[in-house]
């Protein structure tokens, strides 16, 4: 897994999602950490192999223009390697010009082998989109000519071609995800929305809560500011577009699996036996919810058992029970960190 934090209001947004992605880097990510926003129909990027605080050291992220845009932090490669093309946000570009930049969450889970990607790879670059993530040794997703490229950048340029064709940016985004399914959540930026934040939730969490200036998303809801209202948790197979006062959403047209729902007596069990195991200073990533959780939840193809931990979690923040504390470990190399929140419950 992974964390992302977005904004969408009238204040600079770069501030706002570094403050955010504060909150959350240490529960499963720092090793990967890129930011994007949008201002005047422009889209700007930025990110490194490291965690936040090396994304501020090294580039001009702080300063990004714009009142929209969103942050990620990622685990690690599964090669040790400095190659940031695995990064994200992932960007399409037409004619030198970045068009979209797409970020995710999640795994493939159910849907793992359900999509030929080498030919929709072969499909999109012979239209002239290029794949910044191809590598012959890091990545997960098999290209179809030895190497890798990274799932998302298979849907950022899947999404990109659709919106080409005129589709509707979030509506572009849902049909991407459908035909490269995951267990995941995904955030776009697109020049053909400069107002809006489109999303695509499947399965991974995603929160989102407004103040008096805007929206804020996150995959935690203690990422929130003090300032932002009470959060509500887009629906599962569903996709939309968050704007500044307001969020649209529609199912997801062709979900392909069913998902479980999030039930009360779910929760609570989650809540229970989260609480239990934070008796003792844990790392969130160790906690094992998963097979605690699995023979509550209804029959389904997929369940939301990361989304119930970061609900839980972010509860027991809201309550002022949860203690963090930052340790750092090794990154992609042995020059870089990333932060790790040893997490327990106040005496």
């Amino acid at each position: 897994m992974c964390t992302i934090a977005a904004y969408n209001g009238t204040r600079p947004a770069a501030p706002i999602l570094i403050d955010m992605m504060g909150r959350l880097e240490g529960l499963d990510s720092g090793f990967y950490t890129g930011i994007a926003t949008i201002h005047e129909g422009k889209i700007y990027c930025r990110k490194v192999t490291g965690d936040l605080e090396h994304l501020l050291k090294t580039t001009d992220a702080a300063s990004l223009p714009g009142n929209i845009g969103f942050i990620h932090s990622r685990t690690p490669a599964n090669v040790k390697s400095d190659f940031v093309g695995v990064g994200h946000p992932f960007t399409a570009e037409q004619d030198g010009v970045v068009r979209e930049a797409l970020i995710m969450n999640g795994c493939d889970g159910f849907f793992k082998g359900k999509a030929d990607v080498p030919a929709i790879v072969r499909r999109l670059e012979a239209q002239g989109y290029e794949f910044k993530s191809s590598h012959p040794t890091v990545g997960v997703t098999p290209k179809g000519d030895g190497g890798f490229v990274h799932g998302t950048d298979v849907r950022c340029q899947l999404t990109s071609s659709k919106i080409a064709g005129g589709m509707d940016a979030a509506f572009a985004l849902q049909e991407a995800v459908s035909q490269v399914p995951s267990e995941s959540v995904a955030l776009l930026l697109s020049d053909s929305a400069p107002d809006a934040i489109c999303f695509a939730r499947q399965v991974m969490s995603m929160n989102v809560a407004f103040c008096d200036h805007g929206a804020y998303m996150s995959t935690a809801s203690l990422a929130f500011p003090e300032d932002a209202g009470s959060p509500t948790l887009l629906p599962a197979m569903s996709y939309g577009k968050v704007y500044k006062d307001g969020f649209e959403c529609a199912p997801i047209v062709d979900p392909g699996a069913t998902v479980a729902p999030i039930t009360p007596q779910v929760m609570a069990a989650a809540y229970k036996y989260i609480e239990s195991k934070l008796q003792t200073p844990t790392i969130f990533t160790e906690i094992g919810w998963a097979d605690v959780l699995a023979p509550l939840y209804p029959q389904a193809d997929c369940t939301q058992r990361g989304t119930v931990a970061y609900q839980v979690v972010s509860e027991l923040w809201r309550q002022g029970r949860l203690k963090m504390e930052t340790y750092y470990i090794e990154g992609q190399t042995s020059e870089l960190k990333a932060p790790k929140f040893l997490l327990s419950l106040k005496d």
